[in-house]
């Protein structure tokens, strides 16, 4: 008896960390391969704020993306691990891929954590499932709650900037 593999809905998503707002993402059916995501989901995102480094995690090791960060996308630096941390660097394929293997800033490289953040905070403020039954309807409220995370974040932000501004005892008035 054959089973069938479950299909769930699969999220990858482009983000600015210093402000940790969604610039772009990209929504498909998985179980497959992260990897062609990449180059859609980094072209919208670069369109929306141009990027300066590409973080990525092992899931995304190929000398094509670090082709489109630092070639195409030009004065972008990419950091993306090598997926085979055994293999020995003469006997890994690229030039970019063979520096990563050299070694990378692991500072910058742990910014990645926000990524896994962003994700946290979506589930635990708006929950973890998907109730729609459609996949287009899934599709919409991926897209709704990720909308939904950035205005929070945006309004998180503001108040944090100008909250402090207005509550000023210099600016109250008697």
């Amino acid at each position: 008896m054959r089973t069938k593999t479950r299909r769930f809905i699969k999220v990858t998503i482009g983000a600015e960390l210093r402000t940790q707002i969604v610039t772009s993402i990209k929504l498909r059916r998985g179980p497959a391969n992260d990897n062609r995501d990449f180059e859609p989901v980094v072209r919208r995102a670069h369109s929306v704020k141009r990027i300066k480094i590409g973080i990525g995690d092992k899931g995304y090791d190929a000398e094509k993306n670090h082709e489109l960060l630092r070639d195409e996308l030009h004065h972008t630096q990419s950091i993306i691990p090598a997926r085979y941390e055994d293999v020995p660097v003469w006997r890994t394929r690229g030039r970019y891929r063979k520096e990563m293997k050299r070694g990378y800033s692991k500072k910058v490289y742990h910014q990645r954590s926000k990524d896994e953040t962003i994700f946290s905070v979506i589930k635990r403020t708006m929950g973890d499932e998907v109730r729609s039954i459609g996949v287009k309807g899934q599709n919409n409220e991926m897209r709704l709650k990720i909308i939904a995370y950035n205005a929070a974040r945006i309004a998180s932000i503001a108040y944090s900037l100008f909250g402090g501004f207005l509550q000023s005892p210099d600016l109250q008035m008697n």
